[in-house]
């Protein structure tokens, strides 16, 4: 062996063309055998056919800054989903009895799911496919025998079912989120109602003790506090005025018995002429009353607004009076003119003294009651003010439940809105869509058998085999075959060479042997160019030129 090695490792240029020319049988031969072989199997065996068509992932037309799209799911996510549905066992047999695919006699046994299982395994989907910068794209493949023209109707079918399975989808899910939303929306709204009801009845409930009032309420309680000290004030002034007239009423009792035209004063002195009345004592009294208190607030406060009424009337109560005093003065007069004889008018005074008691005392009543409701009044206020804390507590609550419900209520009505918005672009079709750039075409080569890789393996096999086979032969026999041979290893010198001795015929059979190699070598020249035709035209283009030249 190791010989063997030196041997083939020692060989020259010349040496191996003078092996290759001598056994040129051994290498043609298999040769031959082998491409024709590989040319038998590649024009008999069924052809498969492949076709395949690209789709452009469009993006949506309309600015996502006008209309946010819905549907969120990727580009992967939704294409393995739309694969799922179309590559499913009711669409599949669909596609399978519409083309009439499994037909031959070898499909006839096989059960459907096997048929729908082989389908599923010819349906080639690969994503992400890039045809430009930033945009993405997908192909749909499938591959089945001996029709090309059906294996591309069923591509530009799968392609058409992926087109109209994504709007589809994509509509659905729009509409499905439009309508999720509108529900939750119907939810919330009258969560919303409720509370908006809640809040009402309690600001009902608790009117004038509210947090926003309680600025008012405390300018009531200064307000009512004020009107409490001059109620005081003037219930003080109207008992002292009352205590003073009831004292002057009991000294004008005791004088009158001596002194029946005598007339008590203010002061408590008796005078002959007739004093003032009690209305314009009253009048007096209120008077300065009102000049007091006009030296503390404005003509616009309360007290003050009422205690000018009262002078008011007063004074016109007054000039009635005195109108009555002239009238019955001139009718005194005419009885006296006529002769008629009266008895002196009896000093009236005492019942006016007495009748103006009893006003200061009913007055007197009407002050302490207007005291007693300042006071209820002022209990009530001092409660609101005393419960504000807690009623802002309690309505901060209410509020916080309520402003967090209406603006979950904003919140998903503006969704709801783009929703909207988003299922009227997807019903127009403005939105992302699947567009078909390249189209499955009639396949004018099968994929199977592969053509070149046939013909590089019956070569390969045909030339390894006439290889393995001379080297078999040259270098695993002993033989002397050059003259550095017999010099190298018989240690011998040569001093003449011999040629070989022809014999008759020899010349006739190397004439017959190179008209036979030459006719095997064109046989195998044919093949060769024959698959060539083959790997570059396709086998049926190949066989319709080859039919063509034969009928010329």
């Amino acid at each position: 062996m190791a010989d063997s090695q030196n041997q083939a490792a020692a060989l020259k240029p010349e040496q191996i063309l003078e092996i290759v020319i001598r056994r040129r049988w051994i290498i043609i031969i298999p040769l031959c055998i082998f491409l024709t072989l590989g040319l038998a199997y590649a024009l008999t065996v069924s052809k498969v056919y492949q076709a395949s068509t690209t789709i452009l992932i469009q993006p949506q037309r309309v600015p996502a800054g006008y209309v946010q799209s819905v549907v969120t799911t990727n580009n992967q996510q939704r294409i393995n989903t739309i694969s799922k549905l179309i590559l499913s066992r009711t669409n599949l047999e669909k596609i399978i009895n519409e083309f009439g695919l499994y037909q031959d006699e070898n499909a006839q046994n096989m059960y459907l799911e096997d048929k729908i299982l082989n389908m599923r395994e010819r349906i080639s989907v690969q994503q992400n496919s890039r045809v430009g910068a930033g945009t993405e794209a997908f192909s749909i493949s499938f591959f089945y025998k001996d029709d090309p023209e059906k294996v591309k109707n069923i591509v530009n079918k799968l392609a058409t079912f992926f087109m109209d399975e994504n709007l589809k989808a994509r509509e659905s899910q729009a509409i499905g989120t439009s309508e999720f939303l509108e529900s939750e929306l119907e939810k919330i709204k009258k969560k919303l109602e409720d509370r908006e009801q809640i809040l009402a009845e309690y600001r009902a409930k608790h009117l004038g003790g509210l947090p926003d009032e309680l600025e008012t309420n405390l300018r009531t309680l200064d307000r009512l506090q004020l009107q409490h000290t001059d109620a005081l004030n003037s219930l003080r002034d109207t008992q002292n005025t009352a205590e003073r007239l009831k004292t002057q009423i009991a000294r004008f009792k005791e004088m009158t018995q001596n002194n029946t035209n005598a007339t008590l004063q203010q002061d408590g002195t008796i005078v002959e002429a007739p004093a003032l009345s009690l209305t314009e004592q009253q009048y007096e009294v209120e008077k300065r009353q009102l000049d007091a208190l006009l030296l503390k607030y404005t003509a616009k406060h309360p007290e003050v607004i009422k205690l000018t009424k009262s002078v008011e009337k007063l004074k016109i109560k007054i000039e009635e009076e005195e109108k009555e005093k002239e009238e019955q003065h001139i009718a005194e007069q005419t009885a006296q003119e006529g002769g008629t004889t009266t008895a002196a008018p009896r000093n009236n005074t005492l019942f006016q003294y007495e009748y103006g008691l009893k006003q200061l005392r009913k007055e007197i009543s009407n002050i302490k009651k207007n005291i007693q409701e300042i006071n209820n009044s002022t209990k009530v206020y001092q409660k609101r003010v005393e419960d504000t804390p807690k009623r802002e507590q309690e309505l901060q609550s209410i509020q916080r439940d309520y402003n967090n419900i209406r603006e979950s209520y904003s919140s998903l009505l503006a969704r709801r809105l783009e929703a909207e918005l988003a299922v009227n672009m997807e019903k127009k079709q403005k939105g992302e869509q699947f567009r078909i750039i390249d189209y499955a075409r009639l396949p004018e080569k099968p994929i199977s058998p592969d053509v070149r890789k046939l013909f590089l393996f019956s070569v390969a096999i045909g030339l390894g085999i006439g290889g393995g086979i001379i080297f078999l032969l040259e270098f695993l026999n002993p033989a002397i075959r050059s003259e550095e041979q017999i010099e190298s290893e018989l240690g011998l010198s040569i001093f003449a060479s011999i040629p070989p001795l022809t014999q008759p015929g020899d010349n006739i059979k190397k004439w017959i042997e190179h008209i036979a190699f030459s006719i095997v070598s064109f046989y195998a020249g044919t093949v060769f160019i024959f698959f060539a035709l083959l790997n570059s035209k396709g086998i049926d283009k190949t066989i319709s030129l080859v039919k063509t030249y034969i009928n010329i």
